[in-house]
């Protein structure tokens, strides 16, 4: 997936095109929901290290659908005076987040906008994360938020925290978005989404094809091994990259433990990892001087 920074200005001039005046707090916020599962899914592996990591990787998929999207911004529109405009401007930015994922080549991965009718992973596979196109794009994010900064810290924060009516719809809505996807894990799991099911069944993978997506590479006694999202090392034939490194792959298993490499692609991880921690501390930092900057104003009223 592009990385935060990209997000940024994309989500900011696309959603402002549709709703006037839309405040960037929630703009930002709304274009990394698809991406909070994945960050989630850290600490949950970190508090519970004996989680089935299958299950845990079907449960984020499913709360990174757009569906999903739609009900945390409920939950979290629940607490703004606007609730209808913050609805909208949450979950369009949402959507743009999406249909932008969906334009990066990203093997054994995509976006789910039609879940849970459909479960086909949509993946037009224009360019990859490293490509000059991306680069404009993080580049025009960096430069869109930095224009807007002060202009777009003076919109109030409208928060509503006083009627428990609305804690109550947001403890609802949440609800729903963490505990729902429980119920419903064998729906990508049957649609094979991240090869879940391929790789989970560990008897019937001779013969199959499979996909991994950015996950570590090692070159470890002349033999190519990766370490899927499962934790699980997978030796790898025909693989000639003697570095450690951050890739994806297509391949094919050759027996429950050994795989022939198609094709590979090699990540640069500073690249992506750096812009989205660099976007991640933006947003922070906007919601901060947004709020210090809120505060004064009622002091001073």
């Amino acid at each position: 997936m592009p990385n935060t920074l990209a997000h940024l200005g994309v989500a900011g001039v696309a959603t402002r095109s549709v709703i006037t005046a839309a405040d960037l707090k929630w703009i930002y916020f709304g274009s990394i929901i698809p991406d909070l599962p994945w960050m989630f899914q850290r600490f949950a592996w970190m508090f519970f290290p004996d989680i089935n990591l299958y299950n845990l990787r079907l449960y984020v998929i499913i709360q990174s659908t757009l569906l999903f999207g739609i009900i945390l911004s409920l939950a979290l529109t629940s607490l703004s005076k606007e609730y209808l405009k913050t609805f909208l401007i949450l979950t369009f930015s949402c959507l743009i987040h999406l249909l932008l994922d969906s334009l990066e080549i990203k093997w054994a991965n995509g976006v789910h906008l039609f879940a849970p009718l459909s479960w086909k992973l949509l993946s037009f596979n224009l360019f990859w994360n490293e490509s000059i196109v991306m680069y404009l794009i993080t580049l025009f994010g960096l430069l869109y938020f930095l224009i807007t900064f002060s202009k777009g810290i003076i919109a109030p924060l409208a928060l509503e925290l006083t009627k428990q009516r609305r804690w109550f719809m947001f403890f609802i809505a949440a609800l729903v978005y963490f505990i729902l996807p429980l119920f419903i894990l064998n729906l990508p799991r049957e649609a094979d989404n991240h090869y879940v099911k391929t790789l989970e069944n560990v008897d019937e993978r001779p013969g199959k094809y499979f996909e991994i997506d950015r996950r570590p590479y090692r070159f470890e006694k002349g033999v190519g091994i990766i370490n899927t999202f499962a934790d699980e090392d997978i030796e790898l034939q025909n693989m000639d990259l003697k570095s450690s490194e951050t890739v994806s792959i297509k391949a094919r298993f050759i027996n429950e433990k050994t795989a022939e490499v198609i094709d590979y692609h090699v990540y640069s991880v500073l690249f992506r990892d750096g812009s989205t921690y660099a976007g991640l501390f933006l947003i922070l930092i906007f919601w901060i001087f947004s709020f210090s900057k809120s505060r004064r104003s009622k002091v001073q009223a």
